[in-house]
């Protein structure tokens, strides 16, 4: 499971820069301010998805290996908390991610092809 999230993770990462990158001026009948909404929310929902895959992963590892054996329920217990963490996560970077969706389709936002 975390090597399939490692590589969906890859998938939005490499998308960040190039969403970074566009701006309002390469949708001409798009409002600026608009664009910048949907924009942030896209970026918005990247870095939470990205969150609920790489940085719990990667806080995980030390935090099972230092703190697994005490806290409460061991090592299975942790591994729960993560695990809702990681939907938690997931429904936030949807919320955001959902918002994006419904703006960019009212905005007839396509990305440009390069």
């Amino acid at each position: 499971m975390q090597i399939i999230l490692l590589i969906v993770g890859i998938v939005y990462a490499l998308k960040k820069p190039k969403l970074k990158a566009l701006t309002s001026s390469q949708f001409p009948g798009v409002p600026a301010e608009k664009f910048a909404e949907w924009q942030a929310l896209e970026l918005k929902s990247i870095n939470i998805f990205l969150w609920a895959t790489w940085g719990l992963l990667i806080i995980s590892i030390p935090v099972g290996l230092l703190a697994g054996a005490t806290f409460p329920g061991g090592a299975l217990g942790l591994q729960g908390l993560f695990f809702v963490l990681f939907f938690v996560l997931l429904v936030f970077s949807a919320v955001s991610g959902s918002k994006a969706a419904k703006l960019k389709k009212q905005l007839g936002i396509n990305w440009p092809k390069k």
